[in-house]
């Protein structure tokens, strides 16, 4: 997610530039979660559903309360659907499958105003807990792809915060090299030799922290899967 936080607080300053910035690299996370929602290919410029969803970002933008401990993206993800929910529903647009893959409690927000309705906060609280869930079950499935478990992550995390950021930067190394990546994906093994070779970190300690690593590089890899799950780390600051 990059720089997200310096453009998000430069954007809500009132900085044109970061605005016009955070909305063009966003882009495919809108047009992903607008698709999602319609189930359907999309294309800019020609489906009107887009544009609600672009309105919805930058609406966000200006929306976002940090204090909710939601994520930027998370809190933008959710508002999307409510404008789009809204608007398919005004447009008499929505299918039958798609209306039973809404939400109801969604399905009830879009009738009141963001500004009047505390029943926004409610269900952004209930909603988020609820993705939450659905992120942590999702991560341990794919975890369990490669032989880890939450346990195991509790015992072989570095107690010192050193050695955690040392296997920290490899996974994210990890994470961004494309063909490393694709290693680990299809031979479900870490790349200890390239991994070294490419960080600099001897070899024995990669292999001490190798379910670590590869578990952190899944995550860094899918961030923008895992809204919550990678906001946490990078809150904490073991992320950064």
């Amino acid at each position: 997610m990059g720089n997200i936080d310096n453009l998000l607080a430069l954007a809500r300053a009132g900085d044109g530039t970061a605005r016009e910035q955070l909305l063009a690299e966003y882009r495919p996370f809108i047009t992903r979660v607008t698709a999602g929602l319609c189930r359907r290919h999309l294309e800019w410029g020609y489906d009107d559903e887009l544009s609600i969803a672009f309105m919805a970002f930058n609406e966000a933008i200006d929306r976002y309360e940090e204090d909710r401990k939601v994520p930027f993206l998370a809190y933008a993800r959710l508002l999307i659907k409510s404008r789009l929910t809204d608007y398919l529903r005004k447009e008499n647009r929505v299918s039958a499958h798609m209306a039973g893959s809404l939400n109801n409690e969604l399905e009830e927000l879009s009738a009141f105003p963001l500004e009047s309705s505390r029943a926004w906060g409610e269900y952004l609280e209930r909603e988020a807990a609820r993705e939450r869930e659905e992120e942590i079950r999702e991560y341990a499935a794919m975890l369990a792809e490669f032989g880890i478990s939450f346990s195991d992550l509790v015992r072989c995390a570095p107690r010192h915060r050193d050695a955690r950021q040392v296997l920290l930067n490899v996974s994210r190394r990890l994470a961004g090299d494309g063909t490393l990546f694709e290693q680990l994906v299809r031979t479900g093994k870490l790349p200890i030799k390239e991994l070294s070779l490419l960080t600099g970190v001897h070899r024995k300690t990669l292999e001490r922290g190798r379910k670590y690593i590869i578990a952190m590089a899944l995550l860094w890899h899918h961030c923008q899967e895992y809204l919550y799950l990678c906001h946490y780390l990078k809150a904490s600051g073991k992320g950064e």
